[in-house]
């Protein structure tokens, strides 16, 4: 374990949100374990664990930073508030923009899913309860990992998605703003803007999904959010938002109300899925 980088985010955490010490219980972290090496490059994720037998649902964790910048530690706040509410969090890295484009970093989520399931025991997870959890580019990414599955067995169970970018085939046909993550505008790459875009992706077997987002949001509109939960309601899906008053993209991530909704939401829906399973 790499202890300075362990204490580094628990600091981090205890700066922006308070006495982690009290945690109701003790955390295990886990850093730098290679779960891919796409081309040889080395794909890591970093392990918040509760301590005992188990079995805990698991986490994929995905970071946000428009798909070119960030790293798995950003989500620590995220993370360590799950995993004292009793969930094993795996927060990945993921190839980034502009040396990989899109759909790399779909291809690294789906690996470090596969890779969570194959050692589900080893960390003590229930391979039956594995969710999903992504903020801004994160969102997007772990929206389409999910509803993107060809084996909802081998999928994720539920969603929770913060500043979730929803649908890229509203951008203007010629603008370049995204041909850095995309590969080129609109215009001359239709299909894979259609790909990226998680509203395209709706339909009846799209996971339990929660959303949060802030209404004062200018980076990503909320528009775009309420567009996509109307379509999962529409096709009957367990479909929730939280809506943040006057919080911006960063105010959001940081909301203290979105984090504990999120739990709040994830223990309904595995509650109800285990009781539910043969």
């Amino acid at each position: 374990m790499n202890r300075g980088k362990m204490v580094a985010i628990l600091a981090l955490a205890s700066l922006f949100f308070g006495k982690i010490a009290q945690a109701e219980q003790p955390i295990q972290i886990i850093t730098d374990v290679v779960y891919a090496s796409p081309g040889g490059e080395d794909l890591k994720v970093d392990l918040y664990l509760p301590q005992g037998d188990g079995p805990y649902p698991g986490v994929l964790m995905v970071h946000g930073g428009a798909w070119l910048a960030g790293d798995r530690s950003r989500m620590a706040i995220h993370a360590l508030q799950l995993a004292r509410h009793g969930y094993c969090v795996a927060s990945i890295g993921y190839r980034l923009a502009p040396a990989h484009k899109f759909p790399a970093q779909l291809e690294d989520c789906r690996m470090a899913l596969a890779w969570l399931r194959d050692h589900a025991d080893q960390y003590h997870i229930d391979p039956k309860q594995i969710v999903g959890y992504g903020y801004s580019a994160g969102a997007q990414l772990i929206c389409l990992t999910a509803m993107t599955a060809t084996d909802p067995a081998q999928g994720l169970c539920a969603v929770v998605a913060g500043g979730t970018p929803c649908d890229f085939t509203l951008e203007p046909l010629t603008s370049a703003r995204l041909a850095y993550f995309l590969g080129g505008t609109r215009a001359a790459v239709p299909d894979v803007y259609r790909q990226a875009s998680p509203a395209k992706f709706v339909s009846t077997k799209s996971p339990p999904m929660f959303f949060f987002h802030g209404t004062a949001d200018s980076l990503v509109p909320l528009a775009g959010v309420k567009a996509m939960c109307k379509a999962l309601d529409q096709a009957g899906c367990d479909v929730r938002l939280c809506e943040l008053d006057q919080a911006s993209h960063i105010g959001s991530f940081l909301s203290p109300q979105a984090r504990q909704e999120a739990v709040k939401f994830l223990d309904e829906v595995l509650q109800t899925t285990a009781a539910t399973d043969p």
